[in-house]
């Protein structure tokens, strides 16, 4: 197996296991088992956990930022941008035994470095931002109903979505985080009508 693409499994099932453990879920015994290759080859690519944990929220943050510049492109209108945003956050849930990745680092956060921390909030601050300018689009076009100030509602909807996927994940049931998304998920519906 070629370096990059080992880097990459175990990037990939570091990944799967903080979605589904937290950062404090697992360990490099763990993903050498996963990967199928010796823990010293694990600390080749990333000397420390730390490292690994920083990488795969780096990699996360460009993921999720490219699917939300790609809403803005390809999505006509504010309220369709922002109806796949609340869906990136259900999908994210899996079957109700996972979260995105930076919700779960949240479990551990007091465990995490300081580069792996700028990296959540680098990533959160983007996300932010990026609600915020849909949320000014959707005033802008009445797509979406009662926006008030963006900002606010864009804060307002990202701590929403997030809740709701504690709240799915300690049920373990994916309808909960429809329920709890349910009042935002109509504002966009009903603005159309």
């Amino acid at each position: 197996m070629a370096a990059s693409e080992t880097k990459t499994k175990l990037m990939d099932a570091a990944e799967q296991q903080v979605r589904h453990k937290g950062a404090d879920g697992f360990s490099y015994s763990d993903l050498s088992q996963l990967v199928g290759i010796r823990k010293a080859s694990i600390h080749y690519h990333f000397p420390t956990k730390a490292d690994l944990l920083t990488a795969i929220m780096a990699r996360y943050s460009k993921r999720i930022m490219t699917a939300l510049e790609g809403y803005a492109q390809d999505l006509p209108g504010a309220d369709q941008q922002l109806s796949d945003f609340i869906a990136l956050y259900r999908d994210a849930l899996q079957d109700g035994t996972a979260l995105c990745l930076c919700v779960a680092y949240t479990v551990s956060q007091d465990s995490l470095s300081e580069g792996t921390h700028r990296e959540i909030a680098q990533f959160r601050q983007q996300v932010r931002g990026w609600l915020e300018e849909t949320f000014a689009r959707a005033k802008a076009e009445g797509s979406v109903l009662g926006v008030t100030v963006p900002a606010h509602e864009a804060a307002a909807a990202y701590a929403l979505v997030e809740g709701a996927q504690i709240a799915a994940r300690i049920s373990g049931d994916p309808a909960t985080f429809d329920a709890a998304t349910q009042a935002l998920r109509e504002r966009l519906i009903e603005a159309k009508a």
